[in-house]
């Protein structure tokens, strides 16, 4: 697996129920805007807030429109009696890999135990696993435990470097989770990035991964720093994730033409002043007069 791919935005209505509709919309502007792919229900989607029921219908309906794009479905669940039902229903679906986060309710678990499960994870499915390092969410996977599981690598959101480094040089396959970093790990030899701002500049982010992995490493650095920084007009110093998924959600229509809601309770839509969305509107309209 190469390539950028999107963490793509769970759609919800004004009651909180999943809006389906807007979900698949949103999934097919981003394909047509030339990603590798599509990553359903990690951090960006809220999938610790979907029901197994929830995630079963967007991934069905995902899979008819991904067509020759890849579909990595994530699991977030501390229940592997959870994860076990999900891998069991997409058996016969054609994605390309099953992201896994670790279990993170019971603290602290030993490494062998972290390795036990996912083993048990991948016992159970024909399908690649990526492993999904979020230390600010759920248990921090060491080097040596990356080593020594079946896994395809390691979706990597510690926001550290060296944390991507040392997969790569444990000989373990990374994808970047953290924006800022993808031209600098594909540098180290990275396959690319799952890139949550994606769901936002799709174009950009491509033009990135393409610029790194051509060796164009100044220009590629350029291009992500200015994208990034789009959003300095919104985001806080000190947003957790929670706070700036939140924020970045309540600017979508701005940016996304499809409307995709506020976040689904009890994660807070935090919503930006008009002066913040003005200046937000300014850089946006800076950066996309680049030409792409």
């Amino acid at each position: 697996m190469q390539g950028l791919f999107i963490p793509q935005f769970t759609a919800f209505d004004k009651n909180n129920n999943v809006d389906y509709g807007a979900t698949v919309e949103h999934a097919k502007w981003l394909l047509s805007n030339g990603v590798s792919g599509l990553v359903p229900f990690g951090t960006f989607g809220e999938g610790a807030s979907l029901s197994l029921r929830e995630r079963m219908k967007i991934t069905e309906q995902l899979a008819d429109i991904s067509h020759n794009s890849a579909l990595i479905p994530t699991i977030i669940s501390n229940s592997l009696g959870d994860i076990w039902e999900y891998l069991d229903f997409v058996k016969d679906i054609p994605v390309e890999a099953i992201m896994v986060i670790p279990p993170s309710y019971f603290r602290p678990i030993d490494n062998q135990s972290l390795i036990d499960f996912y083993k048990a994870v991948a016992d159970r499915t024909r399908h690649k696993i990526v492993a999904y390092n979020i230390p600010a969410c759920s248990l921090k996977i060491d080097v040596e435990v990356a080593k020594n599981i079946p896994i395809w690598g390691m979706k990597d959101s510690s926001g550290d470097i060296n944390s991507a480094k040392a997969y790569l040089e444990g000989g373990v396959k990374v994808l970047l989770g953290s924006d800022i970093l993808l031209a600098k790990g594909i540098a180290l030899g990275a396959s690319g990035g799952i890139c949550g701002l994606g769901n936002f500049f799709p174009k950009h982010l491509v033009k990135v991964y393409k610029l790194a992995n051509e060796g164009k490493s100044a220009e590629a650095e350029a291009l992500i720093q200015a994208t990034v920084g789009v959003f300095d007009a919104i985001l806080k110093p000190g947003f957790d994730f929670v706070k700036a998924i939140g924020c970045l959600k309540n600017a979508a229509p701005q940016i996304i033409p499809t409307k995709l809601g506020d976040m689904r309770l009890p994660c807070p839509t935090l919503r930006s002043t008009d002066a913040e969305l003005k200046n937000l509107a300014s850089a946006v309209k800076e950066l996309e007069s680049q030409a792409i």
